[in-house]
């Protein structure tokens, strides 16, 4: 870009009302000298956080000049005046760019020392960010003999391991990770409220919870400000978002607490008497738990603790005299449309008391919920393995026990072992991981539809994403992913949009 400014300081006497006097012809005029400005370019795109800017104009000028490099905000900060911040004062910049995402004018002043006539060439600077689409790794390491909790971001062509150290001065989560969720309908004071949205994470420790800003990985609100009452104990277990991407569930200390994303404040406690022996599954009258209590399957609606209506039946989802191993919704697109759910448990008396059930989370059901009781053989190694996890599109639970990774049919009623777990190692994570997920309107796991699996040994994990061959998993010859710490949830986060998690 070429720019001349030639300015005589007399141009604004020129624009008085001209009044009648004497010419006597003693005027000072002043030469000006000229100023040119050369390669610097329209504009710039750059990563917040990542790239430096550098410019290395060239300036023509008998004048004895000063620099002076300027940011500007495309957007009124205040509803009055922009506000710049002065980003460099040689002619060169070398600028870290630390801004958040969006455009910015960039503007480069030479100053004539002696009439204080300033040229002035202006870009704009784009300002993009890495954290759009990418895999967050949450999880956990010791540091000097306490645990804390963070992730590791990699996304196509790198890494920020440490993520939310790495934009918040090296604060990390105290804690032993638990579990990550991703909204796109956040909104808070600091955003405008109402559908001023934007993308967050919610990860979850078992000391802390966050709220961190996916553009800028900035915490959002201090800890202390996102609980409605102050917390007597502090032992995050779960963490889930409902389908409508706004209502969020947290189990602290057993107990239940709500938020919405949408003008988001604080999470508010769920109160009665009950305690949450289950993780969150995501059911269509609401967030959906096993209350060791009542021994039955309830549901969180407008806040309070509800229970399913009471039918008949051999077994319903009330009082079903049974502790819960483990539960798991699936996937409702290859069931008809139902909201079906898995849950493994075991009953309080009997000679086989293991039994794996499949039963509705439909809206408005007022019929039994649970549709098959599978008894299961207490020489199964499914009913004590050390982990679960599901295959949301078809009849399959895998499971890990004994270094030994198996995959079980649920129709068949056979587990067979399907991989080794190398000696030492322990899974610490195993999902199946969908994207686009199957709330979403785009073609549903057409970009990723893996099973991943989470493996930990000396102070190191390693993260396998299995594609699968129908209900096995294809092999693989190294891990898709490694680093520092141990793995506990994965988030697969495009722009507006995350992986479901089941």
């Amino acid at each position: 870009m070429k720019q001349i400014n030639r300015m005589i300081w007399l141009f604004l006497v020129s624009l008085l009302p001209i009044a009648c006097f004497e010419d006597d012809n003693k005027y000072e005029y002043v030469k000006l000298d000229e100023i040119v400005i050369e390669g610097i370019e329209r504009s710039y795109v750059r990563k917040s956080h990542q790239d430096i800017l550098s410019i290395t104009p060239t300036v023509t000028t008998d004048a004895d000049v000063e620099y002076a490099w300027e940011l500007w905000t495309s957007v009124r900060t205040d509803g009055i005046i922009y506000k710049p911040d002065t980003i460099g004062r040689e002619k060169n910049l070398n600028y870290e760019v630390m801004e958040d995402p969006g455009t910015y004018y960039l503007v480069f002043n030479v100053k004539d020392k002696k009439t204080g006539v300033t040229t002035v060439c202006r870009s704009t600077l784009n300002v993009e960010t890495l954290n759009s689409t990418g895999w967050y790794l949450l999880k956990d390491e010791e540091v000097a003999g306490e645990m804390y909790t963070d992730y590791d971001f990699i996304y196509d062509g790198g890494r920020i391991d440490n993520w939310i150290a790495f934009y918040n001065n090296g604060k990390k989560l105290k804690g032993e990770a638990v579990k990550s969720i991703f909204s796109s309908n956040y909104s808070d004071q600091l955003s405008g409220g109402g559908y001023n949205y934007i993308n967050v994470l919610m990860p979850v420790s078992k000391e802390e919870v966050s709220v961190l800003e996916v553009s800028n990985g900035i915490v959002r609100l201090p800890f202390e400000s996102l609980f409605f009452e102050s917390l007597e104990v502090k032992n995050f277990q779960d963490i889930s978002i409902q389908n409508d991407g706004t209502n969020v569930g947290l189990v602290n200390d057993h107990r239940f607490y709500n938020m919405s994303t949408q003008n988001a404040t604080s999470f508010y406690a769920s109160y009665g008497d009950y305690n949450v022996a289950s993780g969150i599954m995501r059911g269509l009258n609401g967030p959906t738990f096993f209350d060791s209590v009542t021994e039955s399957f309830v549901y969180v609606s407008y806040g309070n603790i509800t229970r399913f209506p009471a039918v008949s039946g051999d077994l319903t989802c009330n009082n079903m005299n049974a502790d819960l191993l483990w539960s798991s919704v699936i996937n409702f697109r290859v069931q008809g449309t139902k909201w079906y759910a898995y849950a493994l448990m075991k009953k309080h008396t009997g000679e086989n008391p293991y039994m794996l059930i499949k039963f509705r989370l439909n809206w408005g059901d007022t019929e039994n919920r649970v549709e098959q009781v599978n008894i299961l053989p207490s020489t199964l190694n499914l009913v004590t393995a050390e982990r679960w996890a599901v295959n949301a599109n078809y009849g399959i639970i895998y499971f890990v026990k004994d270094q030994k990774l198996y995959r079980y049919s649920i129709d068949s009623g056979n587990e067979e072992v399907i991989l080794d777990i190398p000696a030492g190692e322990e899974v610490t994570c195993m999902q199946h991981i969908i994207y686009p997920n199957l709330m979403s309107a785009d073609d549903y796991g057409s970009v990723i539809d893996q099973f991943a699996v989470a493996t930990y040994a000396n102070g190191k994990y390693k993260v396998w994403l299995y594609e699968f061959d129908a209900g096995n998993l294809k092999p693989l010859s190294k891990p898709t992913f490694e680093g520092n710490g141990r793995v506990a949830c994965i988030n697969y986060v495009s722009d507006n949009s995350s992986n479901f998690l089941f």
